[in-house]
């Protein structure tokens, strides 16, 4: 992961959570020290050039997740395990 003045670009790959009703996300290490917060943080970015604001999610050990909209991931047309160049900055909402 590389970080910029509280932006981030990391390649990652795409989870989906099996369960029903389960997650797609990519996850994030060493993004709580990234963004100075290990609660939820409002994002703006890309994913593969795709545009998206998002709210990463905490997953501990300094790690959040992006989740990925079902219309995201379309549009990626990439699936579960596969790899994606993320870059995101903060949102000017901030945490939340």
């Amino acid at each position: 992961m590389t970080t910029t003045d509280s932006a981030i670009a990391i390649e990652a790959t795409i989870v989906r959570d099996e369960h029903k009703g389960g997650w797609t996300y990519v996850a994030l290490p060493g993004s709580k020290e990234a963004f100075g917060t290990g609660k939820a943080v409002r994002v703006v970015g890309t994913v593969d050039d795709v545009p998206i604001q998002a709210t990463l999610l905490p997953l501990g050990g300094g790690t959040h997740m992006l989740p990925l909209k079902q219309a995201i991931v379309r549009t990626l047309g990439k699936g579960a395990g596969e790899r994606v160049a993320v870059l995101l900055a903060p949102h000017s909402e901030g945490t939340r």
